[in-house]
């Protein structure tokens, strides 16, 4: 069990997927480098970040596209599609961020950015240096479903 990989889905993103396979609003889940990506197209940006939720590992490829954000169809986790932050509970931590390039009649995934690249949270204590003094030390959740 612990030694097992899951098998990556859909192209390889790395080596582009035509403009025609994704239209406005529409979603794809690849792979680059090795992790499942999931790219985003709204209108003529592109966006890519992990494709497994960071709370319950929910699969963002099936969940809703609002505004520039993606919410697991699991739980309901919102993460923004430009930095991979995760915008709204239940998750706590980002998913990865992937720059995007377009050339000519195709989009290409082209490497994982930085924590910080990627636009870490401007109230985050890792953001600011210090501690938000508005911001709870500890979240209970009470409870169920969405």
């Amino acid at each position: 069990m612990g030694g097992e990989k899951k098998e990556l889905e859909g192209p390889d993103l790395t080596k582009g997927v035509s403009l025609s396979e994704l239209r406005d609003g529409g979603k794809m889940v690849g792979h680059a480098d090795g992790e499942s990506v999931l790219l985003v197209r709204k209108g003529d940006e592109f966006f890519a970040i992990g494709s497994t939720c960071s709370h319950y590992s929910g699969p963002l490829g099936d969940g809703l596209v609002v505004g520039d954000t993606v919410r697991c169809p699991w739980h309901h986790a919102c993460f923004s599609l430009r930095t991979g932050e995760a915008v709204a509970a239940p998750a706590l931590h980002p998913v990865s961020s992937w720059s995007v390039e377009r050339r000519e009649s195709k989009v290409f995934v082209t490497g994982r950015r930085e924590e910080a690249e990627a636009g870490a949270s401007r109230t985050s204590p890792a953001a600011t240096g210090s501690r938000d003094s508005e911001a709870p030390e500890k979240i209970v959740i009470v409870g169920g479903g969405a």
